[in-house]
This record gives structure tokens, C-alpha cells and sequence, in this order.
């Protein structure tokens, strides 16, 4: 069993404002009471290596909600800033935050991953390269810390069209909560932008 003890009741409380919205207040404590039960099968595992394999389980049948990877986070923040918590508690949380985090972002759509990094380049013969890689079909590859995929023109054309007229027309709630994060002035320019080169160049 894990050698260590995270109080749940206040990792839910300390949470509760950043759990993604629901409709109703009932689904907000359903969703929270869920990923609490979740948490606590997670945290009594024998093993680290098994509370990761938990994490793992999770996002495999798609039950990695957000509610749950934001009480790992806030457990592994709340952490990281304690005095009273030992290096080996630390070094716990620190994997499970990984492992969930990691989970997730692999259960983001693969268009979106492409374009959050596509939005990162600054010079456009860099991005040009990066759009002609990424419509080159591969071996697609998964890692800790880089991964290799790619779409097609038109699958992350739709993607960005999608995203812009969301922005555009205030229908950001049609939006997946990944796509969600992209809605601001600067990002919606950019993609605006890498709309037109993809339409130029590669349609």
C-alpha cells in the first residue's frame, strides 16, 4: 500500500472551482464524488507502478475524467509546496500527476495536439516544414515527451474552420474542452492564418 495519506475532502473542496462546468449542481458533486472514489482505489494500491497501471486502466475504458486528473494535480501541488510532506510522498504524487496527465493528453484528439504545437511556431518556413511533416503519413508514435502523428489537410482544415467559427459566431459551449483552450484573439489569428497557408498549399 502506498505509504502515505492525502485527505481527499479538502483536495475535492480546493478543486471544486476548476472542475470543468456541468449543468447542474448535482452532476458538479456526482462527477467530484466519483473521481474522489476513483482517487482513493488509486491511492491504496500496493505499488506506485500500480497506481500508475490504475491511471492507465482508467483512460483505456475512457473513464479519465477531468475532475480526476484535477485532484491529482491539486494533490501533487499541494504537495510540492508542503513542508510537513515527506520526498518519498513527493515523489508518489509526482508520478501519478504524470501518468494522468499524460493519459489525457494521448485522449486528446490528435488534430488538436497538431495544431497546439503547429500555434507554437513563430517563423513560417518552420511551420511550413511542420504542416508538410505532419500531412505525411508514418509510423505514428506515442511518448513521455515527444510524439510523432499526423492528419490529412483536410481533417485538420475542418479542425481549425471548426474552431474559428466558434470563436467567430460565440459557439464556443459546440467546442471539446482541448479545443476550448485555443478561443483567444491572438491563437484565433494564427489559426486563421495556417488556415489560409493549408488552403493554399495543401487542398
Amino acid at each position: 500500500m502506498l505509504k502515505y495519506v492525502v485527505d481527499v475532502a479538502k483536495l475535492r473542496n480546493a478543486c471544486l472551482a476548476a472542475v470543468e462546468a456541468y449543468d447542474t449542481a448535482t452532476e458538479n458533486i456526482e462527477a467530484l464524488n466519483a473521481a474522489e472514489l476513483k482517487l482513493q482505489d488509486i491511492i491504496n494500491s500496493p505499488s506506485v507502478d500500480a497506481a500508475c497501471r490504475k491511471i492507465d486502466n482508467l483512460a483505456e475504458k475512457n473513464q479519465l475524467d477531468s475532475a480526476l486528473v484535477l485532484m491529482i494535480t491539486k494533490a501533487w501541488s499541494a504537495a510540492k509546496e508542503s513542508n510537513m510532506m515527506k520526498d518519498e510522498v513527493k515523489d508518489v504524487l509526482f508520478h501519478l500527476y504524470k501518468t494522468a496527465r499524460g493519459n489525457l493528453q494521448r485522449l486528446m484528439p490528435k488534430e488538436i495536439r497538431i495544431l497546439k504545437y503547429l500555434l507554437t511556431i513563430e517563423d513560417p518556413e518552420e511551420r511550413m516544414s511542420a504542416l508538410k511533416d505532419a500531412f505525411t503519413p508514418g509510423e505514428e508514435l506515442e511518448g513521455q515527451d515527444i510524439d510523432s502523428l499526423y492528419t490529412t489537410p483536410e481533417q485538420l482544415h475542418t479542425w481549425i474552420r471548426t474552431i474559428v467559427d466558434a470563436y467567430h459566431f460565440s459557439r464556443e459551449g459546440t467546442l471539446i474542452r482541448e479545443a476550448r483552450d485555443l478561443m483567444n484573439p491572438k491563437l484565433v489569428q494564427k489559426m486563421e492564418e495556417l488556415k489560409k497557408t493549408i488552403q493554399d498549399h495543401f487542398m
